[in-house]
């Protein structure tokens, strides 16, 4: 699923965030909010995502970016960000009772990432009963029905039930299944108070079940104009037609067991989760306070991706069901099937206190993950139509089965201990600082022999000495110190006007997911720098902030699957190594004209480059050193309006991302686009909220993100009036739900 796999990373975005200005905090209050303190900004648009229902907004950070850090009652929803997924173990449902947005310095010293982060909390029950219904339907046919329920039990003692229930078909028509999304969360929380009531225990048990397709379904073949743009061709509609193979079927060759299986993807394609937490709350003292947290998590995966990897022009052939001849351009793709088991254990413990001019906190994380991950690999064609059926190439309808294979099992330990403190030393001058160190241990199993067709775990082969070999994994043991040194001062020099910045200096060894190719990662840890310097003013009328940002991280190591232009050849697997480095500048601002309008912007210039981007495929050496960072724009523009009237809310949210580069070698791009949202809520009474939101109103069409197989064009001006295929957005989608509080 990820062939590209980076992990969290930083940038100019990512840092912009940190100056953004909550809708209802002036700029001072946001900067204490963007301390080391527990205060927490609202999402700011976070889970509005125009590719994806169901994840987690990603946020263009000037880098490529893995999985968001998303908390869960201050505890991590997952230990690493692959093989599981965030959108698994975790949606923005009425289980929740509120949801902040992190700064990067309290990413960066209470979880050793970089990048933004989410923290999220349970409900807990009161003395009164509580309940919360929400029913959103779209006009594609989706429906989604959350309930939570909350009240006493016994004296003393509280509970919380909720169910989350997803029925989304996608924006087409798949015909091997009725949903593109089907996933049903289930939650059950026990909450006791004593010690009068100012401390609490609680207990919650979770389970999740899911058939997640959209990733995979989420396909489409258009004209590459040349020029930044494509055209939709005659017979398929971008975003209204699948691209997913009729029958929904793969043959594949378990990379564990060497296995053939035949079975229909949204049968493979299922997640089970199994969580249990505690948290405990007691205070030491009116200045003290200990948190305790620790969370069980097992999760059973199953995960698809289809990737496109290329067209072949004016192929004869025959449909691989039997039905008749075809003749036509053929789209080749390659299957991806990652099958995973994933234990998670987390714990805890945070001391917090007020000393003189100091608000501290002292921490200790416990992360432990145990992955049992294999990914088994199938090349296949078929017509390029909507509903595609599958034909026969090359006298086969299946072939190259696991040659771009990955494994890896094992476990990683991460033990943490950090500082965090806000000292305000007078005059308008305050310091927030952090330090995090971290023991890391990684063991795992790994293969490290070359790919090729009919690659298993215990098969033979030949090497290239004539030499007979057996496929068997390798053991590595690492263990190193990760670490962050964050630093934030602020000082305002009147009651409205200020200076603010930020230095990071990070350390992070590889995670598991670095270790599933065929070689160790060419680097074991990458170093992290980061900063920015700024000012701020305030008045009743205006909040803004502007800063100049810098990042820099090196020794990255990334797996790409690759295809030559030989279309006789097959796929392969190569690791390449580079570094990045980006500096910028945003402003962001919080307006507030007249009452019940507010309007933020927030405007970002960037020049994300790689350092270093160098690798070897079919014989020959690539070098992209200098090249900007694909799927990143240099220009970031963010519009968000806001008029309440009485009970009426009219909102939107207007997103432009200039161009974007497509391939490390950038000849291939996509123009600049906006992202568009919009809504109105109306509160009936103190019971019911009704709302009716739009997604890409403007109905822009088009590709966006990347397109598989496409790192070896070096010369895009040949590919104009091509067929290719790649992702895109969201088409425009009307959503309308009601809310009910009893």
């Amino acid at each position: 699923m990820k062939n590209l796999k980076f992990g969290l990373c930083f940038s100019i975005m990512a840092l912009s965030l940190s100056l953004n200005v909550a809708a209802k905090n002036r700029i001072s209050e946001t900067i204490e909010n963007d301390s080391l303190s527990d205060k927490g900004k609202n999402d700011r648009g976070i889970l509005l995502n125009a590719a994806n229902a169901t994840e987690v907004r990603t946020v263009e950070i000037g880098l490529p970016i893995g999985s968001p850090s998303v908390l869960l009652n201050g505890l991590p929803v997952i230990g690493c960000g692959w093989p599981n997924s965030t959108s698994n173990h975790w949606r923005s449902e009425m289980l929740l009772s509120h949801t902040n947005l992190m700064t990067i310095p309290t990413v960066a010293v209470s979880l050793g990432e970089i990048g933004y982060g989410v923290d999220s909390y349970m409900e807990t029950g009161g003395d009164i009963f509580k309940g919360k219904i929400k029913y959103i339907g779209n006009n594609f046919g989706a429906q989604n029905f959350d309930l939570n329920l909350s009240g006493p039990l016994a004296r003393k003692w509280y509970y919380t039930l909720s169910a989350y229930q997803n029925f989304d078909p996608g924006s087409f028509d798949l015909k091997f299944t009725n949903f593109a999304d089907r996933a049903q969360f289930y939650t059950a929380g026990l909450t006791h108070l004593f010690n009068n009531d100012r401390s609490s225990f609680s207990v919650y048990y979770k389970y999740n079940n899911l058939h997640p397709l959209t990733t995979a379904s989420n396909y489409a073949p258009f004209i590459y104009n040349g020029d930044g743009s494509v055209s939709e061709l005659d017979n398929f509609r971008i975003g209204r037609d699948s691209y997913f193979p009729v029958d929904g079927r793969m043959t594949y060759r378990d990379a564990r067991t060497g296995e053939m299986k035949d079975r229909n993807l949204y049968d493979v394609v299922k997640t089970r989760v199994h969580e249990v937490s505690a948290f405990f709350d007691h205070p030491l003292n009116d200045k003290m306070q200990l948190s305790l947290k620790t969370r069980f998590s097992t999760a059973d995966n199953g995960v698809t991706n289809q990737l496109t990897m290329g067209v072949l022009k004016d192929v004869t052939t025959q449909y691989a069901d039997g039905s008749g001849s075809y003749t036509g351009n053929v789209q080749r793709r390659l299957s991806q099937i990652d099958l995973s088991k994933v234990n998670d254990f987390f714990f805890a413990a945070v001391l917090k206190g007020r000393t003189g001019s100091h608000d501290w906190k002292l921490g200790l994380n416990e992360t432990y993950s145990h992955v049992d991950y294999a990914r088994s690999t199938t090349q296949y064609y078929h017509e390029i139509a909507p509903n595609p059926k599958k034909v026969v190439y090359d006298g086969k309808v299946y072939s190259d089965f696991n040659s771009s294979t990955e494994y890896d099992k094992g476990f990683e330990n991460r033990l943490a201990l950090y500082l965090m403190d806000t000292w305000k030393i007078g005059s308008g001058f305050k310091v927030d600082y952090g330090v995090r160190l971290e023991y890391f241990h990684l063991d795992v199993n790994y293969i490290p022999n070359r790919r090729f067709s009919d690659f298993y775990l215990g098969t033979t082969y030949t090497d290239e000495d004539g030499k007979q070999q057996t496929v068997a994994t390798t053991n590595h043991v690492k263990n190193g110190l990760n670490y962050d040194f964050t630093l934030v001062p602020t000082w305002n020099i009147t009651p409205n006007f200020g200076l603010t910045g930020e230095i990071h200096f990070l350390r992070q060894y590889r995670h598991l997911e670095g270790y599933s190719g065929t070689e160790l990662p060419y680097y074991s840890y990458r170093p992290f720098t980061l900063g920015r310097a700024g000012i701020f003013y305030n008045n009743p009328f205006i909040n803004v902030v502007s800063a100049f940002t810098y990042g820099r991280r090196t020794n990255d190591y990334a797996r790409l699957t690759v295809m030559s232009d030989d279309v006789g050849q097959n796929t392969a697997m190569v690791g390449a190594s580079s570094g990045i480095e980006t500096i910028g500048w945003t402003t962001d601002a919080m307006i507030y004209p007249f009452t019940g309008f507010q309007l933020h912007f927030m405007l970002t210039l960037q020049s994300p480059k790689y350092t270093g981007y160098n690798f070897e495929a079919f014989g020959k050496q690539y070098d992209f050193s200098d090249k900007t960072a694909t799927q990143q724009s240099k220009v970031l523009i963010e519009i968000d309006p806001s008029y309440t009237y009485k009970r009426f809310n009219v909102w939107a949210n207007f997103r432009y991302f200039s161009k974007q580069y497509v391939n490390v070698g950038n000849s291939v791009y996509f123009n600049g686009r906006w992202e568009t949202f919009a809504g109105v809520n109306y509160k009936v009474n103190k019971f019911l909220t009704l709302n009716a939101n739009t997604v890409n109103f403007l109905n822009q069409k088009g590709a966006k993100g990347s397109i598989s197989g496409s790192e070896l064009i070096t010369d895009g001006s040949k590919y104009a009036g091509t067929l290719m295929a790649g992702g895109y957005i969201r088409p425009f989608t009307v959503e309308v739900g009601a809310k009910i509080n009893f």
